[in-house]
């Protein structure tokens, strides 16, 4: 009950940026609408889109990818999930009330953005995750988690996840529950720290339940096509036998576009994982921000 309250609570929060300030937030028209051009379809972009558009602004969405979500879409793969994709469909309903269509499937440069003109280009590209160096990083069965849960690549009888974050923690429950061979491995003493508690419960158990081998204190030292060596909290080595290894070890920012652009001489606002990488509920809101500020 406590792990159902949690998750309604947070989702009631991402839904809504003016909850706790709604005598702040209002949206008014415009009397001098802009072109706006939103880069990036996740929950920011689209909240940003969204606003936007509700005062009065000419808005046009660019996704390089075929889906609106961005990292939130595929947070919502893992088992328990799901319903998060729910808010994504409903911020796409808005959308098609509003009678803005996303542009799938483009790759927003420099070039593109000359022969396509904006006043304001609100830059939600999200965040890329990061690559630890370790030996035999770049070897072909090591993969993202982002790709692994995107249906992107096929995964073997054995994993290691590499991270045991949220992220990782919630891959490794989802490749256990198809009966997969799973270690995780976090060089911390703990995983799944930024998980609300109550979740985070929930999941420890089903880890549990699922026999997911927990290395915790434990640092990858190297990656080979077989095995995964690494230095356990004992410091002694130790080879896991592995034909797929996913990467959960965090996210960056993907603003490499906006500082492109910004040089280019256009007006650009960064908002979401790309200014700062952290929650949906900051996404949302700051998204629902610019959107009526502009």
């Amino acid at each position: 009950c406590l792990d159902r309250l949690f998750k309604n609570l947070e989702i009631k929060c991402v839904l809504n940026p003016t909850l706790g300030r709604e005598a702040e937030c209002t949206t008014e028209k415009t009397a001098q609408p802009k072109k706006i051009a939103v880069v990036g379809a996740g929950p920011a972009g689209l909240e940003a889109a969204i606003t936007a558009a509700e005062a009065g602004h000419d808005v046009r969405i660019y996704e390089k990818s075929n889906k609106a979500g961005g990292k939130f879409r595929i947070a919502s793969i893992p088992p328990a999930k799901g319903e998060i994709s729910s808010f994504i469909n409903w911020q796409e309903t808005r959308l098609n009330k509003l009678g803005i269509n996303i542009q799938y499937n483009i790759e927003v440069t420099t070039d593109f953005m000359k022969k396509n003109s904006a006043d304001i280009v609100i830059m939600a590209t999200g965040a890329e995750p990061v690559i630890p160096n370790i030996k035999g990083i770049d070897l072909p069965h090591v993969h993202t988690a982002v790709d692994v849960l995107d249906g992107k690549v096929n995964v073997g009888s054995n994993i290691v996840v590499i991270g045991g974050g949220q992220v990782g923690a919630e891959t490794a429950h989802h490749f256990a529950l198809q009966l997969k061979n799973v270690t995780l491995v976090e060089i911390l003493s703990d995983i799944a720290l930024e998980e609300p508690i109550a979740p985070r419960w929930h999941l420890l158990r089903l880890l549990d339940k699922w026999k997911v081998n927990i290395l915790t204190n434990t640092s990858v030292e190297e990656i080979t096509s077989d095995f995964v060596r690494v230095r356990l909290k004992s410091k002694e080595d130790a080879k896991i036998v592995a034909d797929t290894v996913i990467v959960a070890v965090g996210s960056k920012q993907n603003n490499k576009l906006a500082k492109e652009l910004e040089a280019a001489g256009y007006v650009v606002k960064v908002i979401g994982d790309a200014e700062k990488v952290a929650d949906a509920m900051n996404a949302v809101a700051r998204g629902y921000d610019i959107g009526r500020h502009l």
